[in-house]
């Protein structure tokens, strides 16, 4: 790897903050400051090697000499090198509650709200081809991993249905399916959308993700014959018989 790219990964992997606004980091005493910026410190120099060299060929003294810690220091934070996966997914549970509570008001459409969602999602795990491809090699391959996916994954949806269900009773969610049924969807059209580009990364990843998220929010979004003037006798917006081939996408 040449420093260009090193220097890339260290520009972009986990660029988001364990904890988002400042104002409540500096709020916290000192040593409670010091524990989220070494815990940070160590999560983002083990993505870099996650996707330099991959989870299981990295070591916990490879990340503690990329971290600059020491390896006591390590064991305080994380009991193995898997349970980062942990933290990752803590993060994007963060950002599955702002939108929560974006839902909640009632100044911005749910399709803004999980648009967004999709793309800071999606973002965070693809910020370069090697961090994805490595992360889904090691959740298919590394037991520990897969747990804590799943586990995270399924907390996920809890929250994604609740959001929905929210979108269905303001009218902009379709009644006629089930919201942990579109919960799995979404998760399933964000990851295939990564694996995809993680193979081929030739085109923006934020492209990619602007067009799967308007494909499957056809299929989610409420049918609305008077604000969707039909096509060829057919309503586009969220017509059945154009999501035929998704319509068991969350069974």
């Amino acid at each position: 790897m040449t420093d260009g790219q090193s220097t890339t990964y260290e520009g972009h992997i986990g660029r988001r903050p364990l904890i988002n606004r400042t104002a409540e980091i500096e709020a916290l005493p000192r040593h409670e400051r010091k524990k989220i910026q070494t815990r940070e410190r160590i999560y983002r120099a083990a993505l870099k090697l996650f996707a330099e060299r991959g989870l299981t060929a990295t070591t916990v003294d490879q990340i503690t000499e990329e971290a600059d810690i020491g390896k006591g220091t390590f064991f305080n934070y994380f009991r193995s090198k898997e349970e980062i996966f942990g933290l990752f997914i803590q993060i994007q549970h963060a950002t599955l509650a702002e939108a929560a509570e974006e839902a909640r008001g009632r100044d911005k459409s749910l399709h803004d709200i999980l648009h967004r969602l999709f793309k800071s999602l999606g973002e965070e795990m693809g910020c370069c081809p090697r961090l994805a491809r490595a992360m889904v090699a090691a959740i298919l391959g590394n037991e520990a991993a897969r747990e804590t996916v799943a586990a995270g994954m399924s907390e996920g949806r809890r929250v994604l249905a609740a959001i929905l269900r929210r979108g269905q009773r303001r009218g902009e969610v379709r009644n006629d399916r089930d919201a942990h049924a579109m919960s799995r969807g979404f998760q399933q059209a964000l990851f295939g959308t990564l694996v995809i580009w993680a193979v081929r990364p030739q085109d923006k990843l934020e492209t990619l993700l602007d067009a799967s998220f308007e494909d499957y929010w056809k299929c989610t979004t409420a049918l609305d014959v008077k604000k969707s003037k039909p096509k060829h006798g057919r309503n586009t917006r969220s017509d059945p018989e154009s999501c035929r081939g998704r319509r068991e996408f969350g069974s």
